[in-house]
């Protein structure tokens, strides 16, 4: 889905015709967060059952998930800023969206993504805690982070 996504909206717009009645099967295609979404969930739901009742070594983990993401995201980066540079471009609001990135959707080419995963697996511990803890709980803690989230 994403991919398509990126290749009907490379030049043009929205190729798919949504003017007046959309069809719902071409908003699968026509809306590319839809399918990082499904991405998303089905990462996390793949974590929590290949982590659940484990003993994991949390260090390990993060340092793992940062030798697989950051070196392409550093490089990106970068790269984004010379581009930046070469064009005349003032690099300073750029520096600050990527400073910023940590918290919020502004790095660069789809780096927004690279920040949710990564808040994924800092609260990852405490989603497979509550899970074992008070799964009765969950659904509470579900509607929370909608609240959180709507609120920002």
């Amino acid at each position: 889905m994403v991919l398509s996504w990126h290749f009907l909206h490379y030049n043009n717009g929205y190729p798919v015709p949504f003017d007046q009645d959309p069809i719902f099967i071409f908003s699968l295609f026509n809306e590319g967060h839809t399918g990082v979404a499904l991405f998303m969930t089905l990462s996390g739901y793949l974590f929590a059952k290949l982590l659940d009742g484990k003993q994991i070594r949390w260090g390990d983990f993060f340092y793992n998930r940062a030798l697989r993401l950051l070196p392409l995201l550093v490089f990106v980066i970068i790269v984004v800023g010379l581009r930046r540079w070469a064009n005349g471009v003032e690099l300073e609001t750029y520096i600050k969206s990527v400073i910023a990135g940590a918290v919020k959707p502004t790095l660069p080419n789809g780096g927004w993504s690279i920040t949710a995963e990564v808040h994924f697996y800092l609260l990852l511990p405490l989603i497979l805690w509550g899970f074992r803890k008070h799964l009765a709980l969950m659904p509470y803690a579900i509607l929370l982070a909608i609240a959180v989230r709507l609120f920002i």
